[in-house]
């Protein structure tokens, strides 16, 4: 049964770098909002009227000063700052989002043993 999961995750990653994806919206464990763009995932740090202001997901671990700013509707506008202390990962988008696919199907099907 895992190594089924784990073919399907490969897939889907590959499939997914082949489309060249470079943005993603994810939840975390948390089912907090997660933006991935080119590989780098970012979390909410506040919200205007106008734009999402996001920060890296690295910002305690590493000290990172990576921020994102897109519009209400995810739409990318800049960035801001370096993410010197840490690498990029071009298959975290994918592999969040068979997570979340993953979750999403185990909770809609859960059968009583």
């Amino acid at each position: 049964m895992f190594k089924d999961h784990y073919i399907r995750a490969v897939t889907i990653v590959t499939q997914c770098i082949k489309k060249n994806m470079s943005v993603t919206v994810s939840t975390t464990s948390k089912n907090a909002p997660l933006l991935i763009h080119e590989g780098l995932p970012y979390i909410i740090d506040r919200r205007t009227d106008k734009k999402i202001l996001w920060k890296c997901e690295h910002a305690k671990k590493f000290k990172c000063h990576g921020r994102l700013h897109t519009d209400l509707n995810n739409v990318f506008i800049k960035t801001v700052g370096d993410h010197e202390n840490h690498t990029r990962d071009p298959r975290a988008g994918p592999i969040r989002e068979y997570y979340d696919r993953l979750r999403k199907e185990s909770e809609q099907n859960q059968t009583i043993p």
